[in-house]
């Protein structure tokens, strides 16, 4: 009894607290991108060695905790809302596809390998469903812009200490960690966390003042990283959203490209500076072998969707979260994902899964294609065309970073926005409105 006691009256302050911690995730968004992004910290800090305790058999880690919260406050405050759009339902359709399959690998395969498969899904689909949610003023946008900001300080210092391992061999109590080579410190999503970052600094060229000329001198910075961190789908993700974003706003033209070639300039005299060592001698070697080149993902791409496609049931439900992805490319077993989002979706969900998470993405894009930028804050509308084809890019190769569900959730946000006030803008047809009196017409109640 004398041990019990203290037990439980912990459970009962940790419950008490977890329920007013969640109450603030409901309301504020700006707690809930500060999870997302710690998430994606720790990860990038921990690898495979996050933080975690064991229910039972199945491990929980700190980031699932962390997401648990999101995801709750996101149901909780997807209750309130009355009317979905087209894209949120397309998003629900999503989801509800991801957890057939996930309750499909539970019973059939175990808790641990499907929770393992579905977590990445649970992190971009959760985080998106929750920010949806929220009305996107200009204030919240700039917030979670900051937020986002502010958290690539700890990842370029991450970066530079494991450079400062992987070259000179000095750790300072940092996770030593390569990526094929030494250059890259980080994994291809965290790169990417970093070029989006750019691109949300990247309207500070056309304005003035302090705050303007930091956030320059800060794109310029992360631009500089995400060279030399060596991830060729990025680079192409970048010019990408360069591209679009110049279309949309000329007066970024000169000064967008003139930013761009700058950091490839510097990037090409650090990898020519570097071209002696030994380091840089084994990257060239190991990129020349690697299995991430076109041809070697291909080839596993056609024999996962030929093997997909045999089983009749595959092409509607997908197959369950944990049954992995087995196959042989150039006379070698593989079991890794298949880095490309859209197949990896098609096999667990189906060509419904699949379906709609084109039209999530592709739909939110188009929405938003020439929406009007009104503010200056960060995160303005007039960026998202510009970090949603960079998604669109780097889905095609890779699968999507902790913190992407932001970015989707924000856009998701807007495209309903614009919607409610295109409905709004719209008069009502003179031949179509019912006469109640001689002279009179009854008013048009327009759904919010």
């Amino acid at each position: 009894m004398t041990v019990l006691l203290p037990l439980g009256l912990g459970l009962l302050v940790v419950g008490a607290l977890s329920v007013a911690l969640l109450d603030l995730v409901v309301r504020r968004a700006e707690l809930g991108a500060a999870f997302v992004l710690a998430a994606m910290l720790l990860q990038a800090a921990f690898v495979d060695q996050v933080p975690s305790l064991y229910l039972a058999d199945t491990r929980v880690e700190l980031t699932d905790v962390l997401f648990t919260f999101v995801v709750g406050a996101g149901l909780a405050r997807l209750l309130r809302v009355r009317r979905f759009t087209a894209l949120t339902r397309w998003l629900l359709l999503l989801g509800v596809m991801l957890l057939v399959a996930l309750v499909r690998g539970v019973l059939t395969l175990g808790v641990q390998p499907s929770v393992n498969d579905f977590r990445q899904y649970m992190q971009f689909a959760g985080a998106a469903l929750y920010f949806a949610t929220f009305p996107p003023s200009t204030l919240l946008r700039d917030r979670i812009g900051r937020i986002w900001l502010a958290a690539t300080i700890p990842m370029m210092a991450l970066v530079c200490l494991r450079w400062l391992a992987n070259f000179t061999g000095v750790s300072l109590g940092v996770l030593s960690v390569r990526y094929d080579a030494a250059i890259r410190a980080v994994n291809g999503p965290e790169t990417f966390f970093l070029a989006t970052a750019a691109m949300i600094a990247m309207p500070a060229w056309r304005m003035a003042g302090d705050r303007a000329r930091r956030l320059r001198h800060l794109g310029l910075l992360l631009l500089l990283f995400v060279m030399v961190l060596d991830r060729r789908t990025v680079w192409l993700a970048v010019i990408a959203g360069v591209a679009v974003l110049t279309v949309h706003d000329r007066r970024l033209g000169r000064r967008t490209l003139v930013m761009v070639a700058a950091a490839a300039i510097v990037t090409v005299w650090v990898f020519i500076a570097f071209s002696g060592s030994g380091s840089q001698q084994e990257r060239l070697a190991t990129s020349a072998s690697s299995t991430d080149t076109l041809d070697w993902r291909l080839e596993g791409w056609s024999e996962l969707t030929s093997a997909w496609s045999k089983d009749p049931a595959s092409w509607f439900v997908g197959q369950p979260f944990g049954s992995g992805f087995e196959r042989e490319v150039e006379q070698s077993d593989v079991t890794s994902h298949p880095h490309n989002f859209y197949i990896e979706t098609m096999l667990r969900t189906g060509v419904i899964g699949l379906l709609a998470l084109v039209a999530l993405t592709a739909g939110t894009l188009r929405a938003l294609w020439r929406i009007p930028d009104r503010d200056g804050g960060l995160l303005a509308p007039g960026v998202f065309p510009a970090l949603l084809t960079m998604q669109l890019v780097w889905f095609i190769t890779w699968v999507p970073g902790t913190e992407q569900g932001i970015i989707t959730g924000l856009a998701l946000a807007l495209a309903a926005t614009r919607a409610r006030g295109h409905l709004a803008s719209v008069p009502p047809r003179p031949a179509r409105e019912p006469v109640t009196a001689v002279g009179q017409r009854s008013s048009t109640i327009v759904p919010s």
